[in-house]
């Protein structure tokens, strides 16, 4: 390879006069599929990708076919094609291209045509080349062939099969509005339907369409699809409809003429509008003068970023007025202008504010965030809209306002309000009436789907309902794609990990280190072997320690610790964190384990407490309490302690496991976040650890990575621990347990009375694509929470988790609907097919599940038919309240001014808001910063089958739009929490009154 070089600023256009853009692509395995007698133009295939190279004065260019934007020079075409498809840096380009001029290696391939040899520098520079106006006569010359090629010498539509697929009638071609402005264009045996492009010199390019098949001339797109006006040739057009193509403007014809039979004019731009074709419509505005402009774009993103431009750009027939010895169209002033872009992912609105004082651009983007402020605030899932102030001066202000693609409809509605802002600063003289520009969306896609659905006879309702189910299919098949794209990346890239550890370990030097840890490690047990056999005073026997448990403060509650708040945290919030070098490593260990001992195996791990205070006992006990009524499939032995000379008691006992429990991952989370804990120094776990092997460890971390039910899907109703009531107080459960203080004393164990365990049904696990051919389900495609696109819900049976049932997931009807074929016969045996007005799928067996250890497998398939109604099991208030519910947990922070010393702040009265609905609320914790703010935080929780959950919901959504109040939780709970009040007795009773 050549030593770097300085960049020569004359680098690039050598590149672009000396290298042979045809030989080039033809090293990089394109084929000459055509090319002309003159050798001016050629056309390449690899692929299905076509690309035309001609020549642009002294250098060649290029066009993709399939994309306009890939097109431009020999540099352009290195940069999107290196990199095996990734892309080139500009240095990777230099450098490629100057081992292609030095005759450095190219990559290999077989040449079979009179390009095989190096490039040919006479040839190059005989290549037509000439002034400008030789450059426009070529230009010209070269579009005139193109066109007569597609249209050859008799412009007229011979085959209409095209047209009549997608729905369009000869009485719709044969109005005069569409003579002479669709060709039929036959190029050996084929045949396609062709739309004509127009600009003011003439016919400036050609749109080729047929099934599966689109094209676009490699002309610069500075014309538009125009039709005759409707009434007939030079007739007064009084509107003009401007849409993406012109199979559009065809099906709004059909659909929407005979409706409002106005004299009308069909303009379409063969997809994105560029700037001279926005230019050119506004041109046949100036000229036709039309009453009315009516935007029949897509309902789609796309769509309704083209309308917001246009309602920037387009304003009534311009007059044209002298401007010193010529003459020009007249603008109007425009004191606020927009322009919408957008990538694969998001939307930008740049907005332009012309002012006359720096106060009035800032008065009108203070106008422009409250309403943006407004708007987020209505958004269930959170802003949506950002804004940046981009730039201000004393003149103009100018702003940019992001928004997802999903969410482009909030840019529109700040465009239209943009639009009549900017009417209203214009002088009188120059505003435009009210109802020139005008958007018409269609009820599906777009209005050719429209129409299709209209000739199967469905309803305006019908076809919102089916466009509504083709998006979520659409959405599906995106996420789907987008997951299998991520999966193949962590896939590749563990493929590279494991590689990597391959030849790590086949190293003398790893086996080396692995030989000193092991020594080492042996060293260090039996040092802290040694230390721990100190002996230490101690009660007489384990029944007095039980005895004098009553005698202290720290076991007045079995709940010490209230597992789901301060163990069962995901992630854990404290404690360092493990590298990936590092966790490899425990694998490594694990691996090993394993193979030692099986997972079934049980394994100890001795959780060990000192009291905090001399002479005082209880914390074990309470330790211990909480564990056994966690639910866990884990055992404890009996406590043995020991008092030191200090009269602090230190005690022990032993957590027996197994690695194979579905439930494993949550023992593991409560293992290391009690360790990381009490290694932060938190109070409630002062002197609280627990010892295990390193092995151990790292067999169990690797169990729980692979484990069903992991820390943010199990069903978090199981991790609460009963409290005992007070005394004279009936008994609530399950009640969340707080943390020990010293105004209440413990039950007697003697006289405690067991309770019965509630088994609540584990939360459902949400599949978001089809089983596969075999039946089986991977984990890879099942999530905790529902998604738009979930197709099925997985409802795992409460008495045995490896055993399940496959539902419908809320809402996925028009998807299941939609694709019946490709969707539902995977998972059930379908009964009947739909009949027109069956909207939801009817479950008559459900599919049963087995768990595997990839995901679930499907051991008894389902039957399933279709129903004009949700079926009552699915929809009866009856089986909503019967259906076990779910703890749910809501945080609450209330800012205020700091009350009086003694006196009662807001943030008491949101607690006893809350409490009186009958949620429980945690204590208020309260600070207050240095201007005298009151930050406070209280955490609340609540069970959706409780009776009162339409006066707590009431009242969390009360608290949520109060000024000074947040509410947060997970969207999920909140719908959950929404569907549960709705079928509540008390639904309809008014919320809570804040009162302080």
């Amino acid at each position: 390879m050549n030593a770097p070089r300085e960049n020569d600023p004359t680098e690039l256009d050598r590149f672009k006069r000396d290298i042979d853009l045809v030989d080039y692509a033809q090293r990089q395995g394109y084929e000459i599929r055509k090319e002309s007698r003159r050798g001016d133009w050629h056309h390449l295939v690899r692929d299905d990708e076509h690309v035309i190279i001609t020549r642009k004065g002294d250098h060649q260019v290029y066009l993709n076919t399939g994309d306009d934007r890939d097109a431009g020079s020999i540099i352009d075409f290195a940069k999107t094609r290196g990199g095996d498809g990734q892309g080139l840096s500009l240095g990777q380009v230099r450098q490629q291209l100057r081992e292609y001029l030095d005759g450095a290696p190219a990559p290999a391939r077989l040449y079979a045509t009179q390009y095989a040899s190096p490039p040919d520098p006479v040839r190059l520079s005989s290549l037509p080349a000439g002034d400008p106006e030789q450059v426009k006569q070529a230009e010209e010359a070269r579009k005139t062939r193109l066109i007569s090629e597609v249209l050859g010498v008799k412009k007229e539509l011979t085959d209409r099969s095209y047209l009549h697929g997608r729905g369009i009638t000869d009485a719709t071609l044969d109005s005069p509005a569409f003579q002479g402005r669709i060709f039929t264009a036959q190029q050996n045996d084929h045949k396609n339907t062709a739309f004509p492009l127009y600009n003011e010199q003439g016919l400036a390019s050609v749109e080729q369409k047929n099934a599966h098949y689109k094209s676009l001339l490699p002309l610069p797109k500075n014309g538009i699809w125009v039709s005759h006006p409707t009434d007939g040739r030079d007739t007064p057009v009084e509107r003009v409809v401007v849409s993406e193509s012109a199979i559009d403007s065809l099906s709004h014809f059909q659909l929407r003429h005979g409706q409002d039979a106005k004299n009308t004019l069909y303009i379409a731009t063969s997809g994105t509008p560029t700037e001279a074709q926005v230019a050119l419509i506004q041109r046949v505005i100036d000229k036709q003068a039309p009453q009315e402009v009516v935007l029949a774009n897509d309902l789609d993103a796309g769509g309704r970023q083209f309308n917001i431009n246009y309602l920037n750009e387009l304003q009534p027939a311009r007059p044209f007025v002298p401007v010193g010895e010529q003459a020009a169209y007249k603008e109007a002033t425009r004191p606020v202008e927009w322009h919408a872009t957008s990538d694969k992912y998001h939307v930008s609105l740049k907005v332009s504010f012309q002012h006359d004082t720096a106060e009035q651009g800032a008065q009108q983007v203070q106008q422009l965030s409250e309403r943006v402020a407004r708007m987020n605030s209505t958004q269930e899932n959170g802003p949506a809209l950002a804004v940046e102030v981009q730039r201000s001066t004393d003149r103009a202000t100018i702003v940019r306002l992001t928004v997802a693609r999903a969410d482009t409809a909030q840019l529109e509605v700040i465009a239209q309000e943009l639009y009549r802002q900017r009417e209203q600063l214009r002088p009188e003289p120059e505003r435009q009436q009210q109802s020139f520009l005008r958007v018409d969306y269609p009820l599906a896609k777009d209005f050719n789907r429209e129409l299709d659905y209209t000739r199967q006879g469905l309803s305006a309702e019908q076809i919102r309902a089916a466009a509504q189910r083709e998006e979520q299919q659409r959405e599906s098949e995106r996420q789907q794609r987008l997951a299998d794209a991520q999966r193949q990346q962590r896939e590749l890239r563990e493929q590279e990990r494991q590689q990597a550890q391959a030849q790590h370990e086949a190293s003398p030097d790893a086996r080396r280190q692995e030989d000193d840890r092991q020594v080492t490690q042996g060293v260090v047990g039996a040092a802290v072997a040694d230390s721990e056999a100190r002996p230490f005073r101690s009660y007489q026997t384990e029944q007095e320690a039980a005895e004098h448990t009553a005698q202290f403060v720290h076991a007045r509650d079995a709940g010490l610790v209230l597992l789901k708040e301060y163990i069962n945290d995901n992630p854990p919030p404290t404690g360092r964190k493990v590298d990936e070098a590092e966790l490899a490593d425990l694998r490594d260990r694990a691996s090993y384990a394993t193979g030692q001992a099986g997972a079934a195996a049980k394994k100890t791990a001795t959780w060990k407490i000192d009291e905090v205070a001399p002479n005082t006992t209880g914390r074990a006990e309470a330790w211990k309490e909480v564990l056994d009524k966690s639910g866990y499939s884990l055992q404890t032995s009996e406590i043995r302690s020991t008092v030191d000379e200090q009269g602090i008691r230190r005690a022990e006992f032993d957590m027996t496991y197994r690695n194979d429990q579905p439930d494993i991952a949550l023992i593991h989370v409560l293992v290391t976040n009690t360790n990381a804990r009490a290694e932060a120094g938190l109070e409630k776990f002062a002197g609280v650890r627990v010892a295990e092997s390193e092995a151990d460890h790292a067999t169990r971390q690797v169990a729980a990575e692979a484990a069903p039910i992991q820390p943010h899907n199990r069903d978090r109703s199981l991790a609460s621990v009963a409290k005992p009531a007070a005394e004279g107080q009936p008994e609530r459960q399950p009640a969340a347990a707080v943390a020990p203080g010293p105004e209440a004393q413990p039950a007697s164990p003697a006289t405690e009375q067991p309770r019965p365990r509630h088994l609540a049904a584990p939360a459902p696990i949400y599949l978001n694509t089809v089983p596969m051919s075999d039946g089986t389900i991977n984990s890879r495609d099942t999530s905790s929470q529902a998604a738009h696109y979930s197709l099925y819900q997985i409802q795992v049976d409460a008495q045995n988790p490896n055993k399940a049932v496959l539902l419908p997931a809320p809402g996925a009807e028009p998807q299941l609907m939609s694709g019946y074929h490709q969707v539902l016969r995977p998972a059930y045996d379908l009964t009947s097919q739909p009949k027109a007005g069956d909207a939801y799928v009817a479950v008559v067996i459900p599919t049963q599940l087995e768990r595997t250890a990839e995901g679930w497998k499907i051991t008894a398939r389902g039957q399933a038919g279709f129903s004009p109604t949700l079926a009552a099991e699915r929809s009866s208030p009856e089986a909503v309240l019967a259906a076990p519910g779910a703890e749910k947990q809501v945080l609450i922070k209330v800012d205020e001014m700091a009350p009086a010393p003694g006196a009662r702040g807001q943030a008491e009265a949101v607690k006893d808001a809350l409490t009186n609905s009958g949620a429980r609320a945690g204590s208020v914790q309260s600070t207050t910063d240095e201007q005298g703010i009151r930050h406070s935080e209280m955490e609340v929780s609540y069970r959706t089958d409780q009776p009162d959950i339409a006066r707590v919901s009431q009242t969390l959504d009360a608290l949520a739009g109060q000024r000074g109040t947040q509410v947060t939780e997970h969207g999920s709970d909140r719908a959950e929490r929404h569907e549960a009040a709705g079928h509540s007795p008390e639904a309809r009773q008014p919320a809570q009154q804040l009162e302080r």
